[in-house]
């Protein structure tokens, strides 16, 4: 079959001072046996390390490269996406890397339903001394297809490995640029994107067969960082939507809430085996009380952008 027969996938990295981290992403995204992709890599490093160590890959067709003056990991999948008219666009971290068949399990997962916006898929970790610290996973043994807001509790993937529909994108009017790594309130960007398709109407797919390896192995002190900004960024998010009217969210909050008190969260349990439950709760009330005195653009829902 001609490649053109198949939908065209681009896949949009968002890096910034990991030149040789995301040299052995892009190394394995290339080696992927889908006939029709592109690979677009946004750059907003400090330096030209980044830069020089991707020179190479300057050669293959598939490859398209920009440094950009943005900041933040929202900013730069935005951008990325806006460069390019796939319907089909995958996302990955610049310290994760790829299995042969990644964009032909994403594109058969948007053939359940044309209803589905979002594609969720495992990230594993990467082999790591779990004596000296741990790495950020996320994983399910079985499919899920969450179909409205109501079923958000059920779905708690990370755009580690996450692909969407350009047209969705546009709908939602992209990515929050004031959530994400590198922004004001630090992560939870997946999660805003996540609550608003639903809201939107759109269905939320999650399979482990889509799937990364993430390599971003953090020491225990370092996690206290990570779980700093993951939850205040989750604490701006609901904080949002409560300032734009969601009142239907309350639930999901409660829900959750009831997971997080527990330990149940994969995404906590991925933190290590301290769940630091009332760490959890500081930073997510700090979060939403940032949230709360940050002004919003309530037609887009989408906090008014200001750097950090």
């Amino acid at each position: 079959m001609d490649k053109t027969d198949q939908p065209k996938v681009t896949v949009v990295i968002s890096t910034r001072n990991r030149g040789g981290s995301v040299k052995k992403t892009i190394k394995t995204i290339l080696l992927n046996d889908y006939p029709h992709f592109e690979l677009r890599v946004i750059d907003q490093s400090e330096d030209d390390t980044t830069e020089a160590s991707l020179r190479p890959f300057l050669d293959d067709s598939r490859f398209h490269y920009l440094r950009a003056p943005t900041r933040g990991l929202s900013a730069g999948r935005n951008l990325g996406i806006s460069h390019t008219q796939s319907e089909f666009i995958a996302l990955t971290d610049d310290d994760c890397e790829t299995p042969k068949n990644w964009l032909r399990e994403l594109v058969t997962a948007f053939t359940f339903d044309h209803r589905v916006g979002i594609v969720l898929g495992n990230t594993l970790p990467g082999p790591h001394d779990r004596t000296a610290g741990f790495v950020p996973a996320y994983v399910r043994d079985e499919p899920f297809m969450a179909h409205s807001i109501r079923e958000k509790h059920r779905v708690e993937g990370i755009s580690a490995c996450m692909g969407l529909r350009r047209s969705v994108w546009e709908v939602l009017g992209g990515f929050d640029e004031m959530l994400g790594a590198g922004t004001v309130f630090k992560a939870a960007e997946e999660t805003d994107f996540i609550i608003r398709a639903l809201l939107a109407g759109y269905f939320i797919y999650e399979t482990p067969n889509f799937l990364v390896v993430h390599y971003g192995f953090r020491t225990w002190k370092q996690g206290l960082t990570l779980i700093h900004g993951y939850w205040q960024g989750t604490g701006a998010v609901f904080a949002k939507h409560f300032k734009c009217g969601h009142w239907s969210i309350i639930l999901v909050l409660l829900r959750l809430a009831w997971r997080w008190a527990f330990g149940l969260s994969q995404m906590a349990a991925s933190f290590g085996n301290n769940p630091h439950r009332w760490l959890r709760l500081t930073f997510f009330i700090r979060g939403f009380v940032a949230g709360a005195v940050t002004p919003v653009d309530r037609t887009r829902c989408h906090y008014v952008y200001r750097k950090k």
